[in-house]
């Protein structure tokens, strides 16, 4: 597994965003802002910013679009790895809107670029860093809209703190008036094979329930049909599929990806608001379903607070090969009682 989490911003409002994400600071405010007229999340000051975490790692790519209204007054953090609340790197923007890298704040060698961004204009900005006391060549890099703007120089120092990793990712500005705004964010660390440095300049489209699947084994709260309680672009309590026995499945058949020319697809996520309402323990995972083949996702343990049960499937499970459009658009995807 390579490819960790994506969001777009587009199947939750504001007051979801714990459900996603471990945190969601201060004035962060998901609205129709992103790009292609679809949501993003924007905000100002100190307290913008959100936290992701996941399981530790030296190496990462990160991606998302980057919007600011206005220059900084001063540099600012709009991006940075964290081991366990403790800065190693961040990734700043400049008052001459430059780019830097810095170590905790440290400067490093060729750690700032010359390219500029545009205010009032989306950017993609990726972010490669492995965190280490002396990086090797080309190892912590910063693209803009596909181009390389900084290469960090060998040896220089990414390692703040005594760990050689990091397991939170923080995106946000850091005291400014500036408003930014982010969209079609990715994480990946560098583990596998695949989805392994940089994605590009990306999309992440969200498709929703319309129509039932393979698997019914779940109890409607109303009606007969199970996807038309699960199809809200944000997530309710007042409407859904109820299921109490472990192994029991609940499947739906998914709209159709936006028709582009060329589309290569990194990863499906399936995400699913899920929460129990008794005491005990009970669990549950998120699945996609491909021709007549399941995969399953992570097990996580539930509570009485709706949260997103997520998990990246990089490839299809009929054959364990990449996604297209086609198999994508005729997939399903649904959820499992594991506990």
């Amino acid at each position: 597994m390579t490819l960790l989490f994506v969001d777009g911003f587009d199947h939750y409002a504001t007051a979801d965003l714990a459900k996603k994400w471990t945190s969601g600071g201060g004035n962060m405010t998901v609205g129709a802002v992103g790009r292609r007229s679809g949501s993003g999340i924007s905000g100002s000051t100190s307290a913008a910013n959100l936290s992701k975490t996941l399981a530790a790692s030296a190496s990462w790519v990160v991606g998302f679009a980057f919007h600011i209204a206005t220059a900084p007054a001063a540099a600012r953090r709009i991006c940075a790895f964290y081991d366990a609340g403790t800065t190693q790197c961040e990734l700043r923007v400049n008052a001459d809107m430059t780019l830097s890298v810095t170590r905790n704040g440290t400067a490093l060698t060729n750690g700032t670029s010359v390219a500029t961004l545009a205010a009032g204009i989306f950017a993609y900005i990726e972010f490669k860093v492995t965190i280490a006391n002396s990086i090797s060549a080309g190892s912590c890099k910063v693209r803009i809209n596909g181009a390389d703007v900084i290469t960090v120089a060998t040896s220089q120092d990414l390692q703040n703190t005594a760990n050689a990793s990091a397991n939170q990712f923080i995106l946000g500005i850091e005291n400014s008036s500036a408003t930014v705004t982010f969209d079609d964010v990715y994480i990946c660390d560098q583990a596998g094979s695949t989805n392994n440095d940089f994605l590009g300049d990306v999309r992440v489209d969200t498709i929703y329930p319309t129509s039932d699947g393979n698997y019914s084994q779940f109890t409607p709260s109303t009606g007969t049909s199970h996807f038309a309680l699960v199809d809200e672009t944000t997530p309710n309590t007042t409407d859904y599929n109820d299921g109490s026995t472990v192994s029991d499945r609940d499947s739906y058949g998914m709209g159709n990806l936006a028709a582009l020319t060329s589309q290569t697809v990194y990863g499906v996520q399936v995400n699913a608001a899920i929460l129990k309402d008794d005491a005990g323990a009970k669990s549950a995972c998120t699945m996609v379903r491909s021709s007549s083949t399941n995969a399953d996702g992570a097990s996580a343990a539930l509570g009485t607070s709706q949260v997103y049960v997520s998990q990246v499937f990089e490839t299809d499970p009929n054959g364990a090969i990449p996604w297209t459009e086609t198999t994508v658009n005729s997939m399903e995807s649904g959820v499992k009682v594991t506990a």
